[in-house]
C-alpha cells in the first residue's frame, strides 16, 4: 500500500464522525410504557456527510414496526393514517428524533425502526438497531436509595450508624403525557423529619429526610407511587430495611435466685443488653473495687457479709458501652435461726 493511502486511512479513522460519517442511529434497547399513558424514545441518528445538504430540505421521520421495511405505524407528516398517535419532539435538521407515541396499548408492544427521508436523495432505513416497546398494565415499581450525611450516595448498602442524618430517595417515571406527576405516600414517617417531592421531565421523586435512631432499626420503609389516569388510578411501591448499628442500651442486671441471699449460699447474677452489632463483652465489678469477672454471667459464692453491695455489668461493642448494677444483700444464717427458736419457743406455752 502506498504511503499516501494510508495517510488517507489514518486520517479518515482519526476523524471518523466528521469526515467519514456512515449511517448508524442511537436508541435505547428497550422502552417500558404504562397503558393508557405515553412512551418517550430518546432518538439521534448519523448520516453520510454527502447527504448533509438534504437536512435543509423538508423532512419526515417514519416508524415501522416488527419489520424494518414494511408495517408502517407512524408517519410525522401524515398523522391521520397514522397505527399510533404521537409525534417526533425533536429536530429532525439536527439528527434528533426523539419520539413520543400517545395511548399505549398491549397492541404496541414490538420492535420499533426509524426511517429517515427527504425531498432531496437521502432515504434511510435504519435497520440495524430498534427500540422494543413493552407495555404493562402496572406501573414500574419505585426505586429507593439511602445517601448519608457528607457521604452521598450508599451503594449497596443499607447500615447507618445511629445519630447519623439521612436521606431516602424513592424515585419513579414521569412520562411527560401525564395528567399530574406521581404522587408518594410513606408508611413509616419518622417524627424529625422533611418530606420533599421534585419532578422533571421524566422522573418525579420523593425525598425523606430524618436522623437514624435504634428505633428504625429493621424498619420497612414502604414507598407507595400513585399515577392519576384519565379515569382511575394506579399504584406500584417498593420497600427498603434499614439496619441501624448502635451502642449498648436497656442494660439490666438480674440475680437467681434473689439479690437477698444467706451466707454461704450462692447467687446467680445474669447481665442483657440490646445493641447492634451485638455485645462483644460484658464485664463486672464490684462497688469501689477492680474487676471481678468477664461475661453476661457470674457466680458468687458468698462467704462472708462484707460481699454485700453494688455490683456492675459493663456491656460493650465496637460503638460504645452502657453499665447497670444490683445490689447484693448478703444476710447472716443466724438471724433467721432466732426467728425459729422464738417461733418454736412460743408453740409450747
Amino acid at each position: 500500500m502506498k504511503s499516501a493511502e494510508k495517510l488517507i486511512i489514518i486520517v479518515c479513522f482519526l476523524f471518523r464522525g466528521v469526515l467519514c460519517r456512515e449511517f448508524s442511529i442511537s436508541l435505547p434497547q428497550s422502552v417500558e410504557a404504562l397503558r393508557g399513558l405515553c412512551v418517550l424514545i430518546p432518538c439521534s441518528f448519523e448520516i453520510k456527510e454527502e447527504y448533509d445538504a438534504d437536512l435543509k430540505t423538508d423532512l419526515t421521520g417514519i416508524w415501522n414496526k416488527d419489520d424494518a421495511y414494511k408495517n408502517k405505524v407512524f408517519n410525522s407528516n401524515v398523522t391521520k393514517e397514522n397505527k399510533i398517535e404521537g409525534e417526533i419532539i425533536g429536530d429532525l435538521h439536527m439528527k434528533n428524533c426523539t419520539t413520543i407515541f400517545y395511548n399505549i396499548s398491549e397492541r404496541d408492544s414490538g420492535e420499533y425502526y426509524f426511517r429517515i427521508e427527504t425531498s432531496g436523495r437521502l432515504k434511510e432505513t435504519y435497520k440495524s438497531s430498534s427500540v422494543d416497546i413493552r407495555v404493562r398494565d402496572s406501573p414500574i415499581s419505585p426505586s429507593i436509595t439511602l445517601y448519608k450525611e457528607d457521604q452521598g450516595k450508599v451503594e449497596d448498602q443499607n447500615e447507618v450508624v445511629e445519630g447519623t442524618s439521612v436521606s431516602l430517595i424513592c424515585s419513579a417515571p414521569a412520562p411527560p403525557c401525564l395528567l399530574k406527576p406521581p404522587t408518594f405516600t410513606w408508611n413509616f414517617l419518622p417524627e424529625e423529619r422533611r418530606q420533599e417531592q421534585n419532578h422533571n421531565t421524566s422522573f418525579s421523586s420523593s425525598q425523606l429526610n430524618f436522623s437514624a435512631t435504634h428505633l428504625h432499626h429493621g424498619v420497612d420503609f414502604t414507598c407507595t407511587a400513585t399515577y392519576q389516569l384519565q379515569n382511575k388510578n394506579k399504584s406500584a411501591q417498593s420497600s427498603f430495611r434499614l439496619h441501624v448499628l448502635y451502642a449498648p442500651r436497656n442494660t439490666s442486671v438480674s440475680a437467681s435466685p434473689s439479690a437477698s441471699v444467706l451466707l454461704g449460699s450462692s447467687v446467680s447474677l445474669n447481665c442483657s443488653s440490646d445493641a447492634n452489632p451485638a455485645v462483644l463483652n460484658y464485664t463486672w465489678y464490684r462497688e469501689n473495687g477492680g474487676q471481678i469477672g468477664t461475661g453476661n454471667h457470674l457466680t458468687i459464692n458468698t462467704t462472708d457479709s462484707t460481699q454485700s453491695g453494688l455490683y456492675y455489668c459493663r456491656a460493650q461493642n465496637q460503638l460504645g458501652d452502657q453499665n447497670s448494677s444490683v445490689y447484693l444483700d448478703v444476710q447472716r444464717e443466724y438471724s433467721a435461726g432466732v426467728l425459729l427458736v422464738l417461733s418454736h419457743t412460743a408453740t409450747w406455752i
